[in-house]
């Protein structure tokens, strides 16, 4: 017997600012057993939402759908000041929130569903997840607690930096973190340039006053055939997939 075979489809859902371009990954044969929905990361290889193709196609044949959803914010647009950035945060969250349906669409009530982000997509992906309980399981990959420890540092941001500091705090991950419910594997590098160890274990604790953190001897981008194993051990443990 051969190896499952999949599908891979590329699709438009939504419209206007709200259109997200997406893959949606899926066993051809037998039944969905489970769902993922993975958020890219901004880099300097595979940013936007080809990152996970690889790993969504092996999970598949494995029984699992996955949605792989191109980022918004800040790929494009730009952050630039507390009022717009606000808003284009509440528009990643309709994106998201329309890629999310479709990775539930057809799918029997009771389907366990997990997330799997990395950088922006996991920070993104934390405020869904506060807001729309509907994962089983969680991974964060290499995210901050703050979204303005990225976009003060690296964009031209208008008006007072406090001002804009607590203007975003309700968006922030630290803050986002403490809704989550459903088991979560937190994924730092021991070297990654941008995110302290501090900062990556005070996000953790948001969540939870023992958090699962997993290091790895990587940097940011996270490319590490350790950490993709065992993402994928605590999917199969956590879906119910054996």
């Amino acid at each position: 017997m051969g190896a499952p075979r999949i599908r891979t489809h590329d699709v438009a859902l939504g419209s206007g600012h709200g259109e997200v371009q997406a893959y949606v990954v899926e066993p051809a044969d037998g039944p969905i057993r489970a769902g993922a929905l993975f958020l890219h990361w901004l880099g300097d290889h595979r940013s936007d939402r080809t990152q996970f193709l690889s790993e969504a196609r092996g999970l598949a044949r494995l029984g699992i759908r996955g949605v792989l959803p191109g980022g918004r914010l800040p790929w494009g647009p730009d952050p630039v000041d507390a009022d717009t950035d606000v808003e284009n945060l509440e528009v990643e969250q309709r994106r998201l929130g329309t890629a999310l349906d479709r990775l539930v669409d057809g799918l029997p009530k009771g389907v366990p569903l997990a997330l799997v982000g990395h950088d922006f997509g996991a920070m993104h992906g934390l405020l869904l997840a506060a807001r729309r309980e509907a994962f089983k399981a969680v991974v964060v990959i290499a995210a901050t607690p703050r979204w303005g420890d990225w976009f003060l540092r690296f964009w031209k941001i208008e008006g007072d930096r406090f001002d804009y500091l607590r203007r975003l705090q309700p968006y922030d991950p630290v803050e986002t973190a403490r809704a989550l419910r459903a088991p979560t594997l937190w994924q730092f590098s021991e070297r990654d340039y941008f995110i302290a160890p501090m900062s990556a274990i005070e996000l953790a604790r948001a969540s939870s006053d023992v958090p699962a953190i997993e290091w790895y001897k990587a940097d940011h981008a996270m490319r590490s055939s350790r950490a993709r194993a065992a993402r994928e051990a605590f999917l199969r443990r956590e879906l119910g997939l054996g």
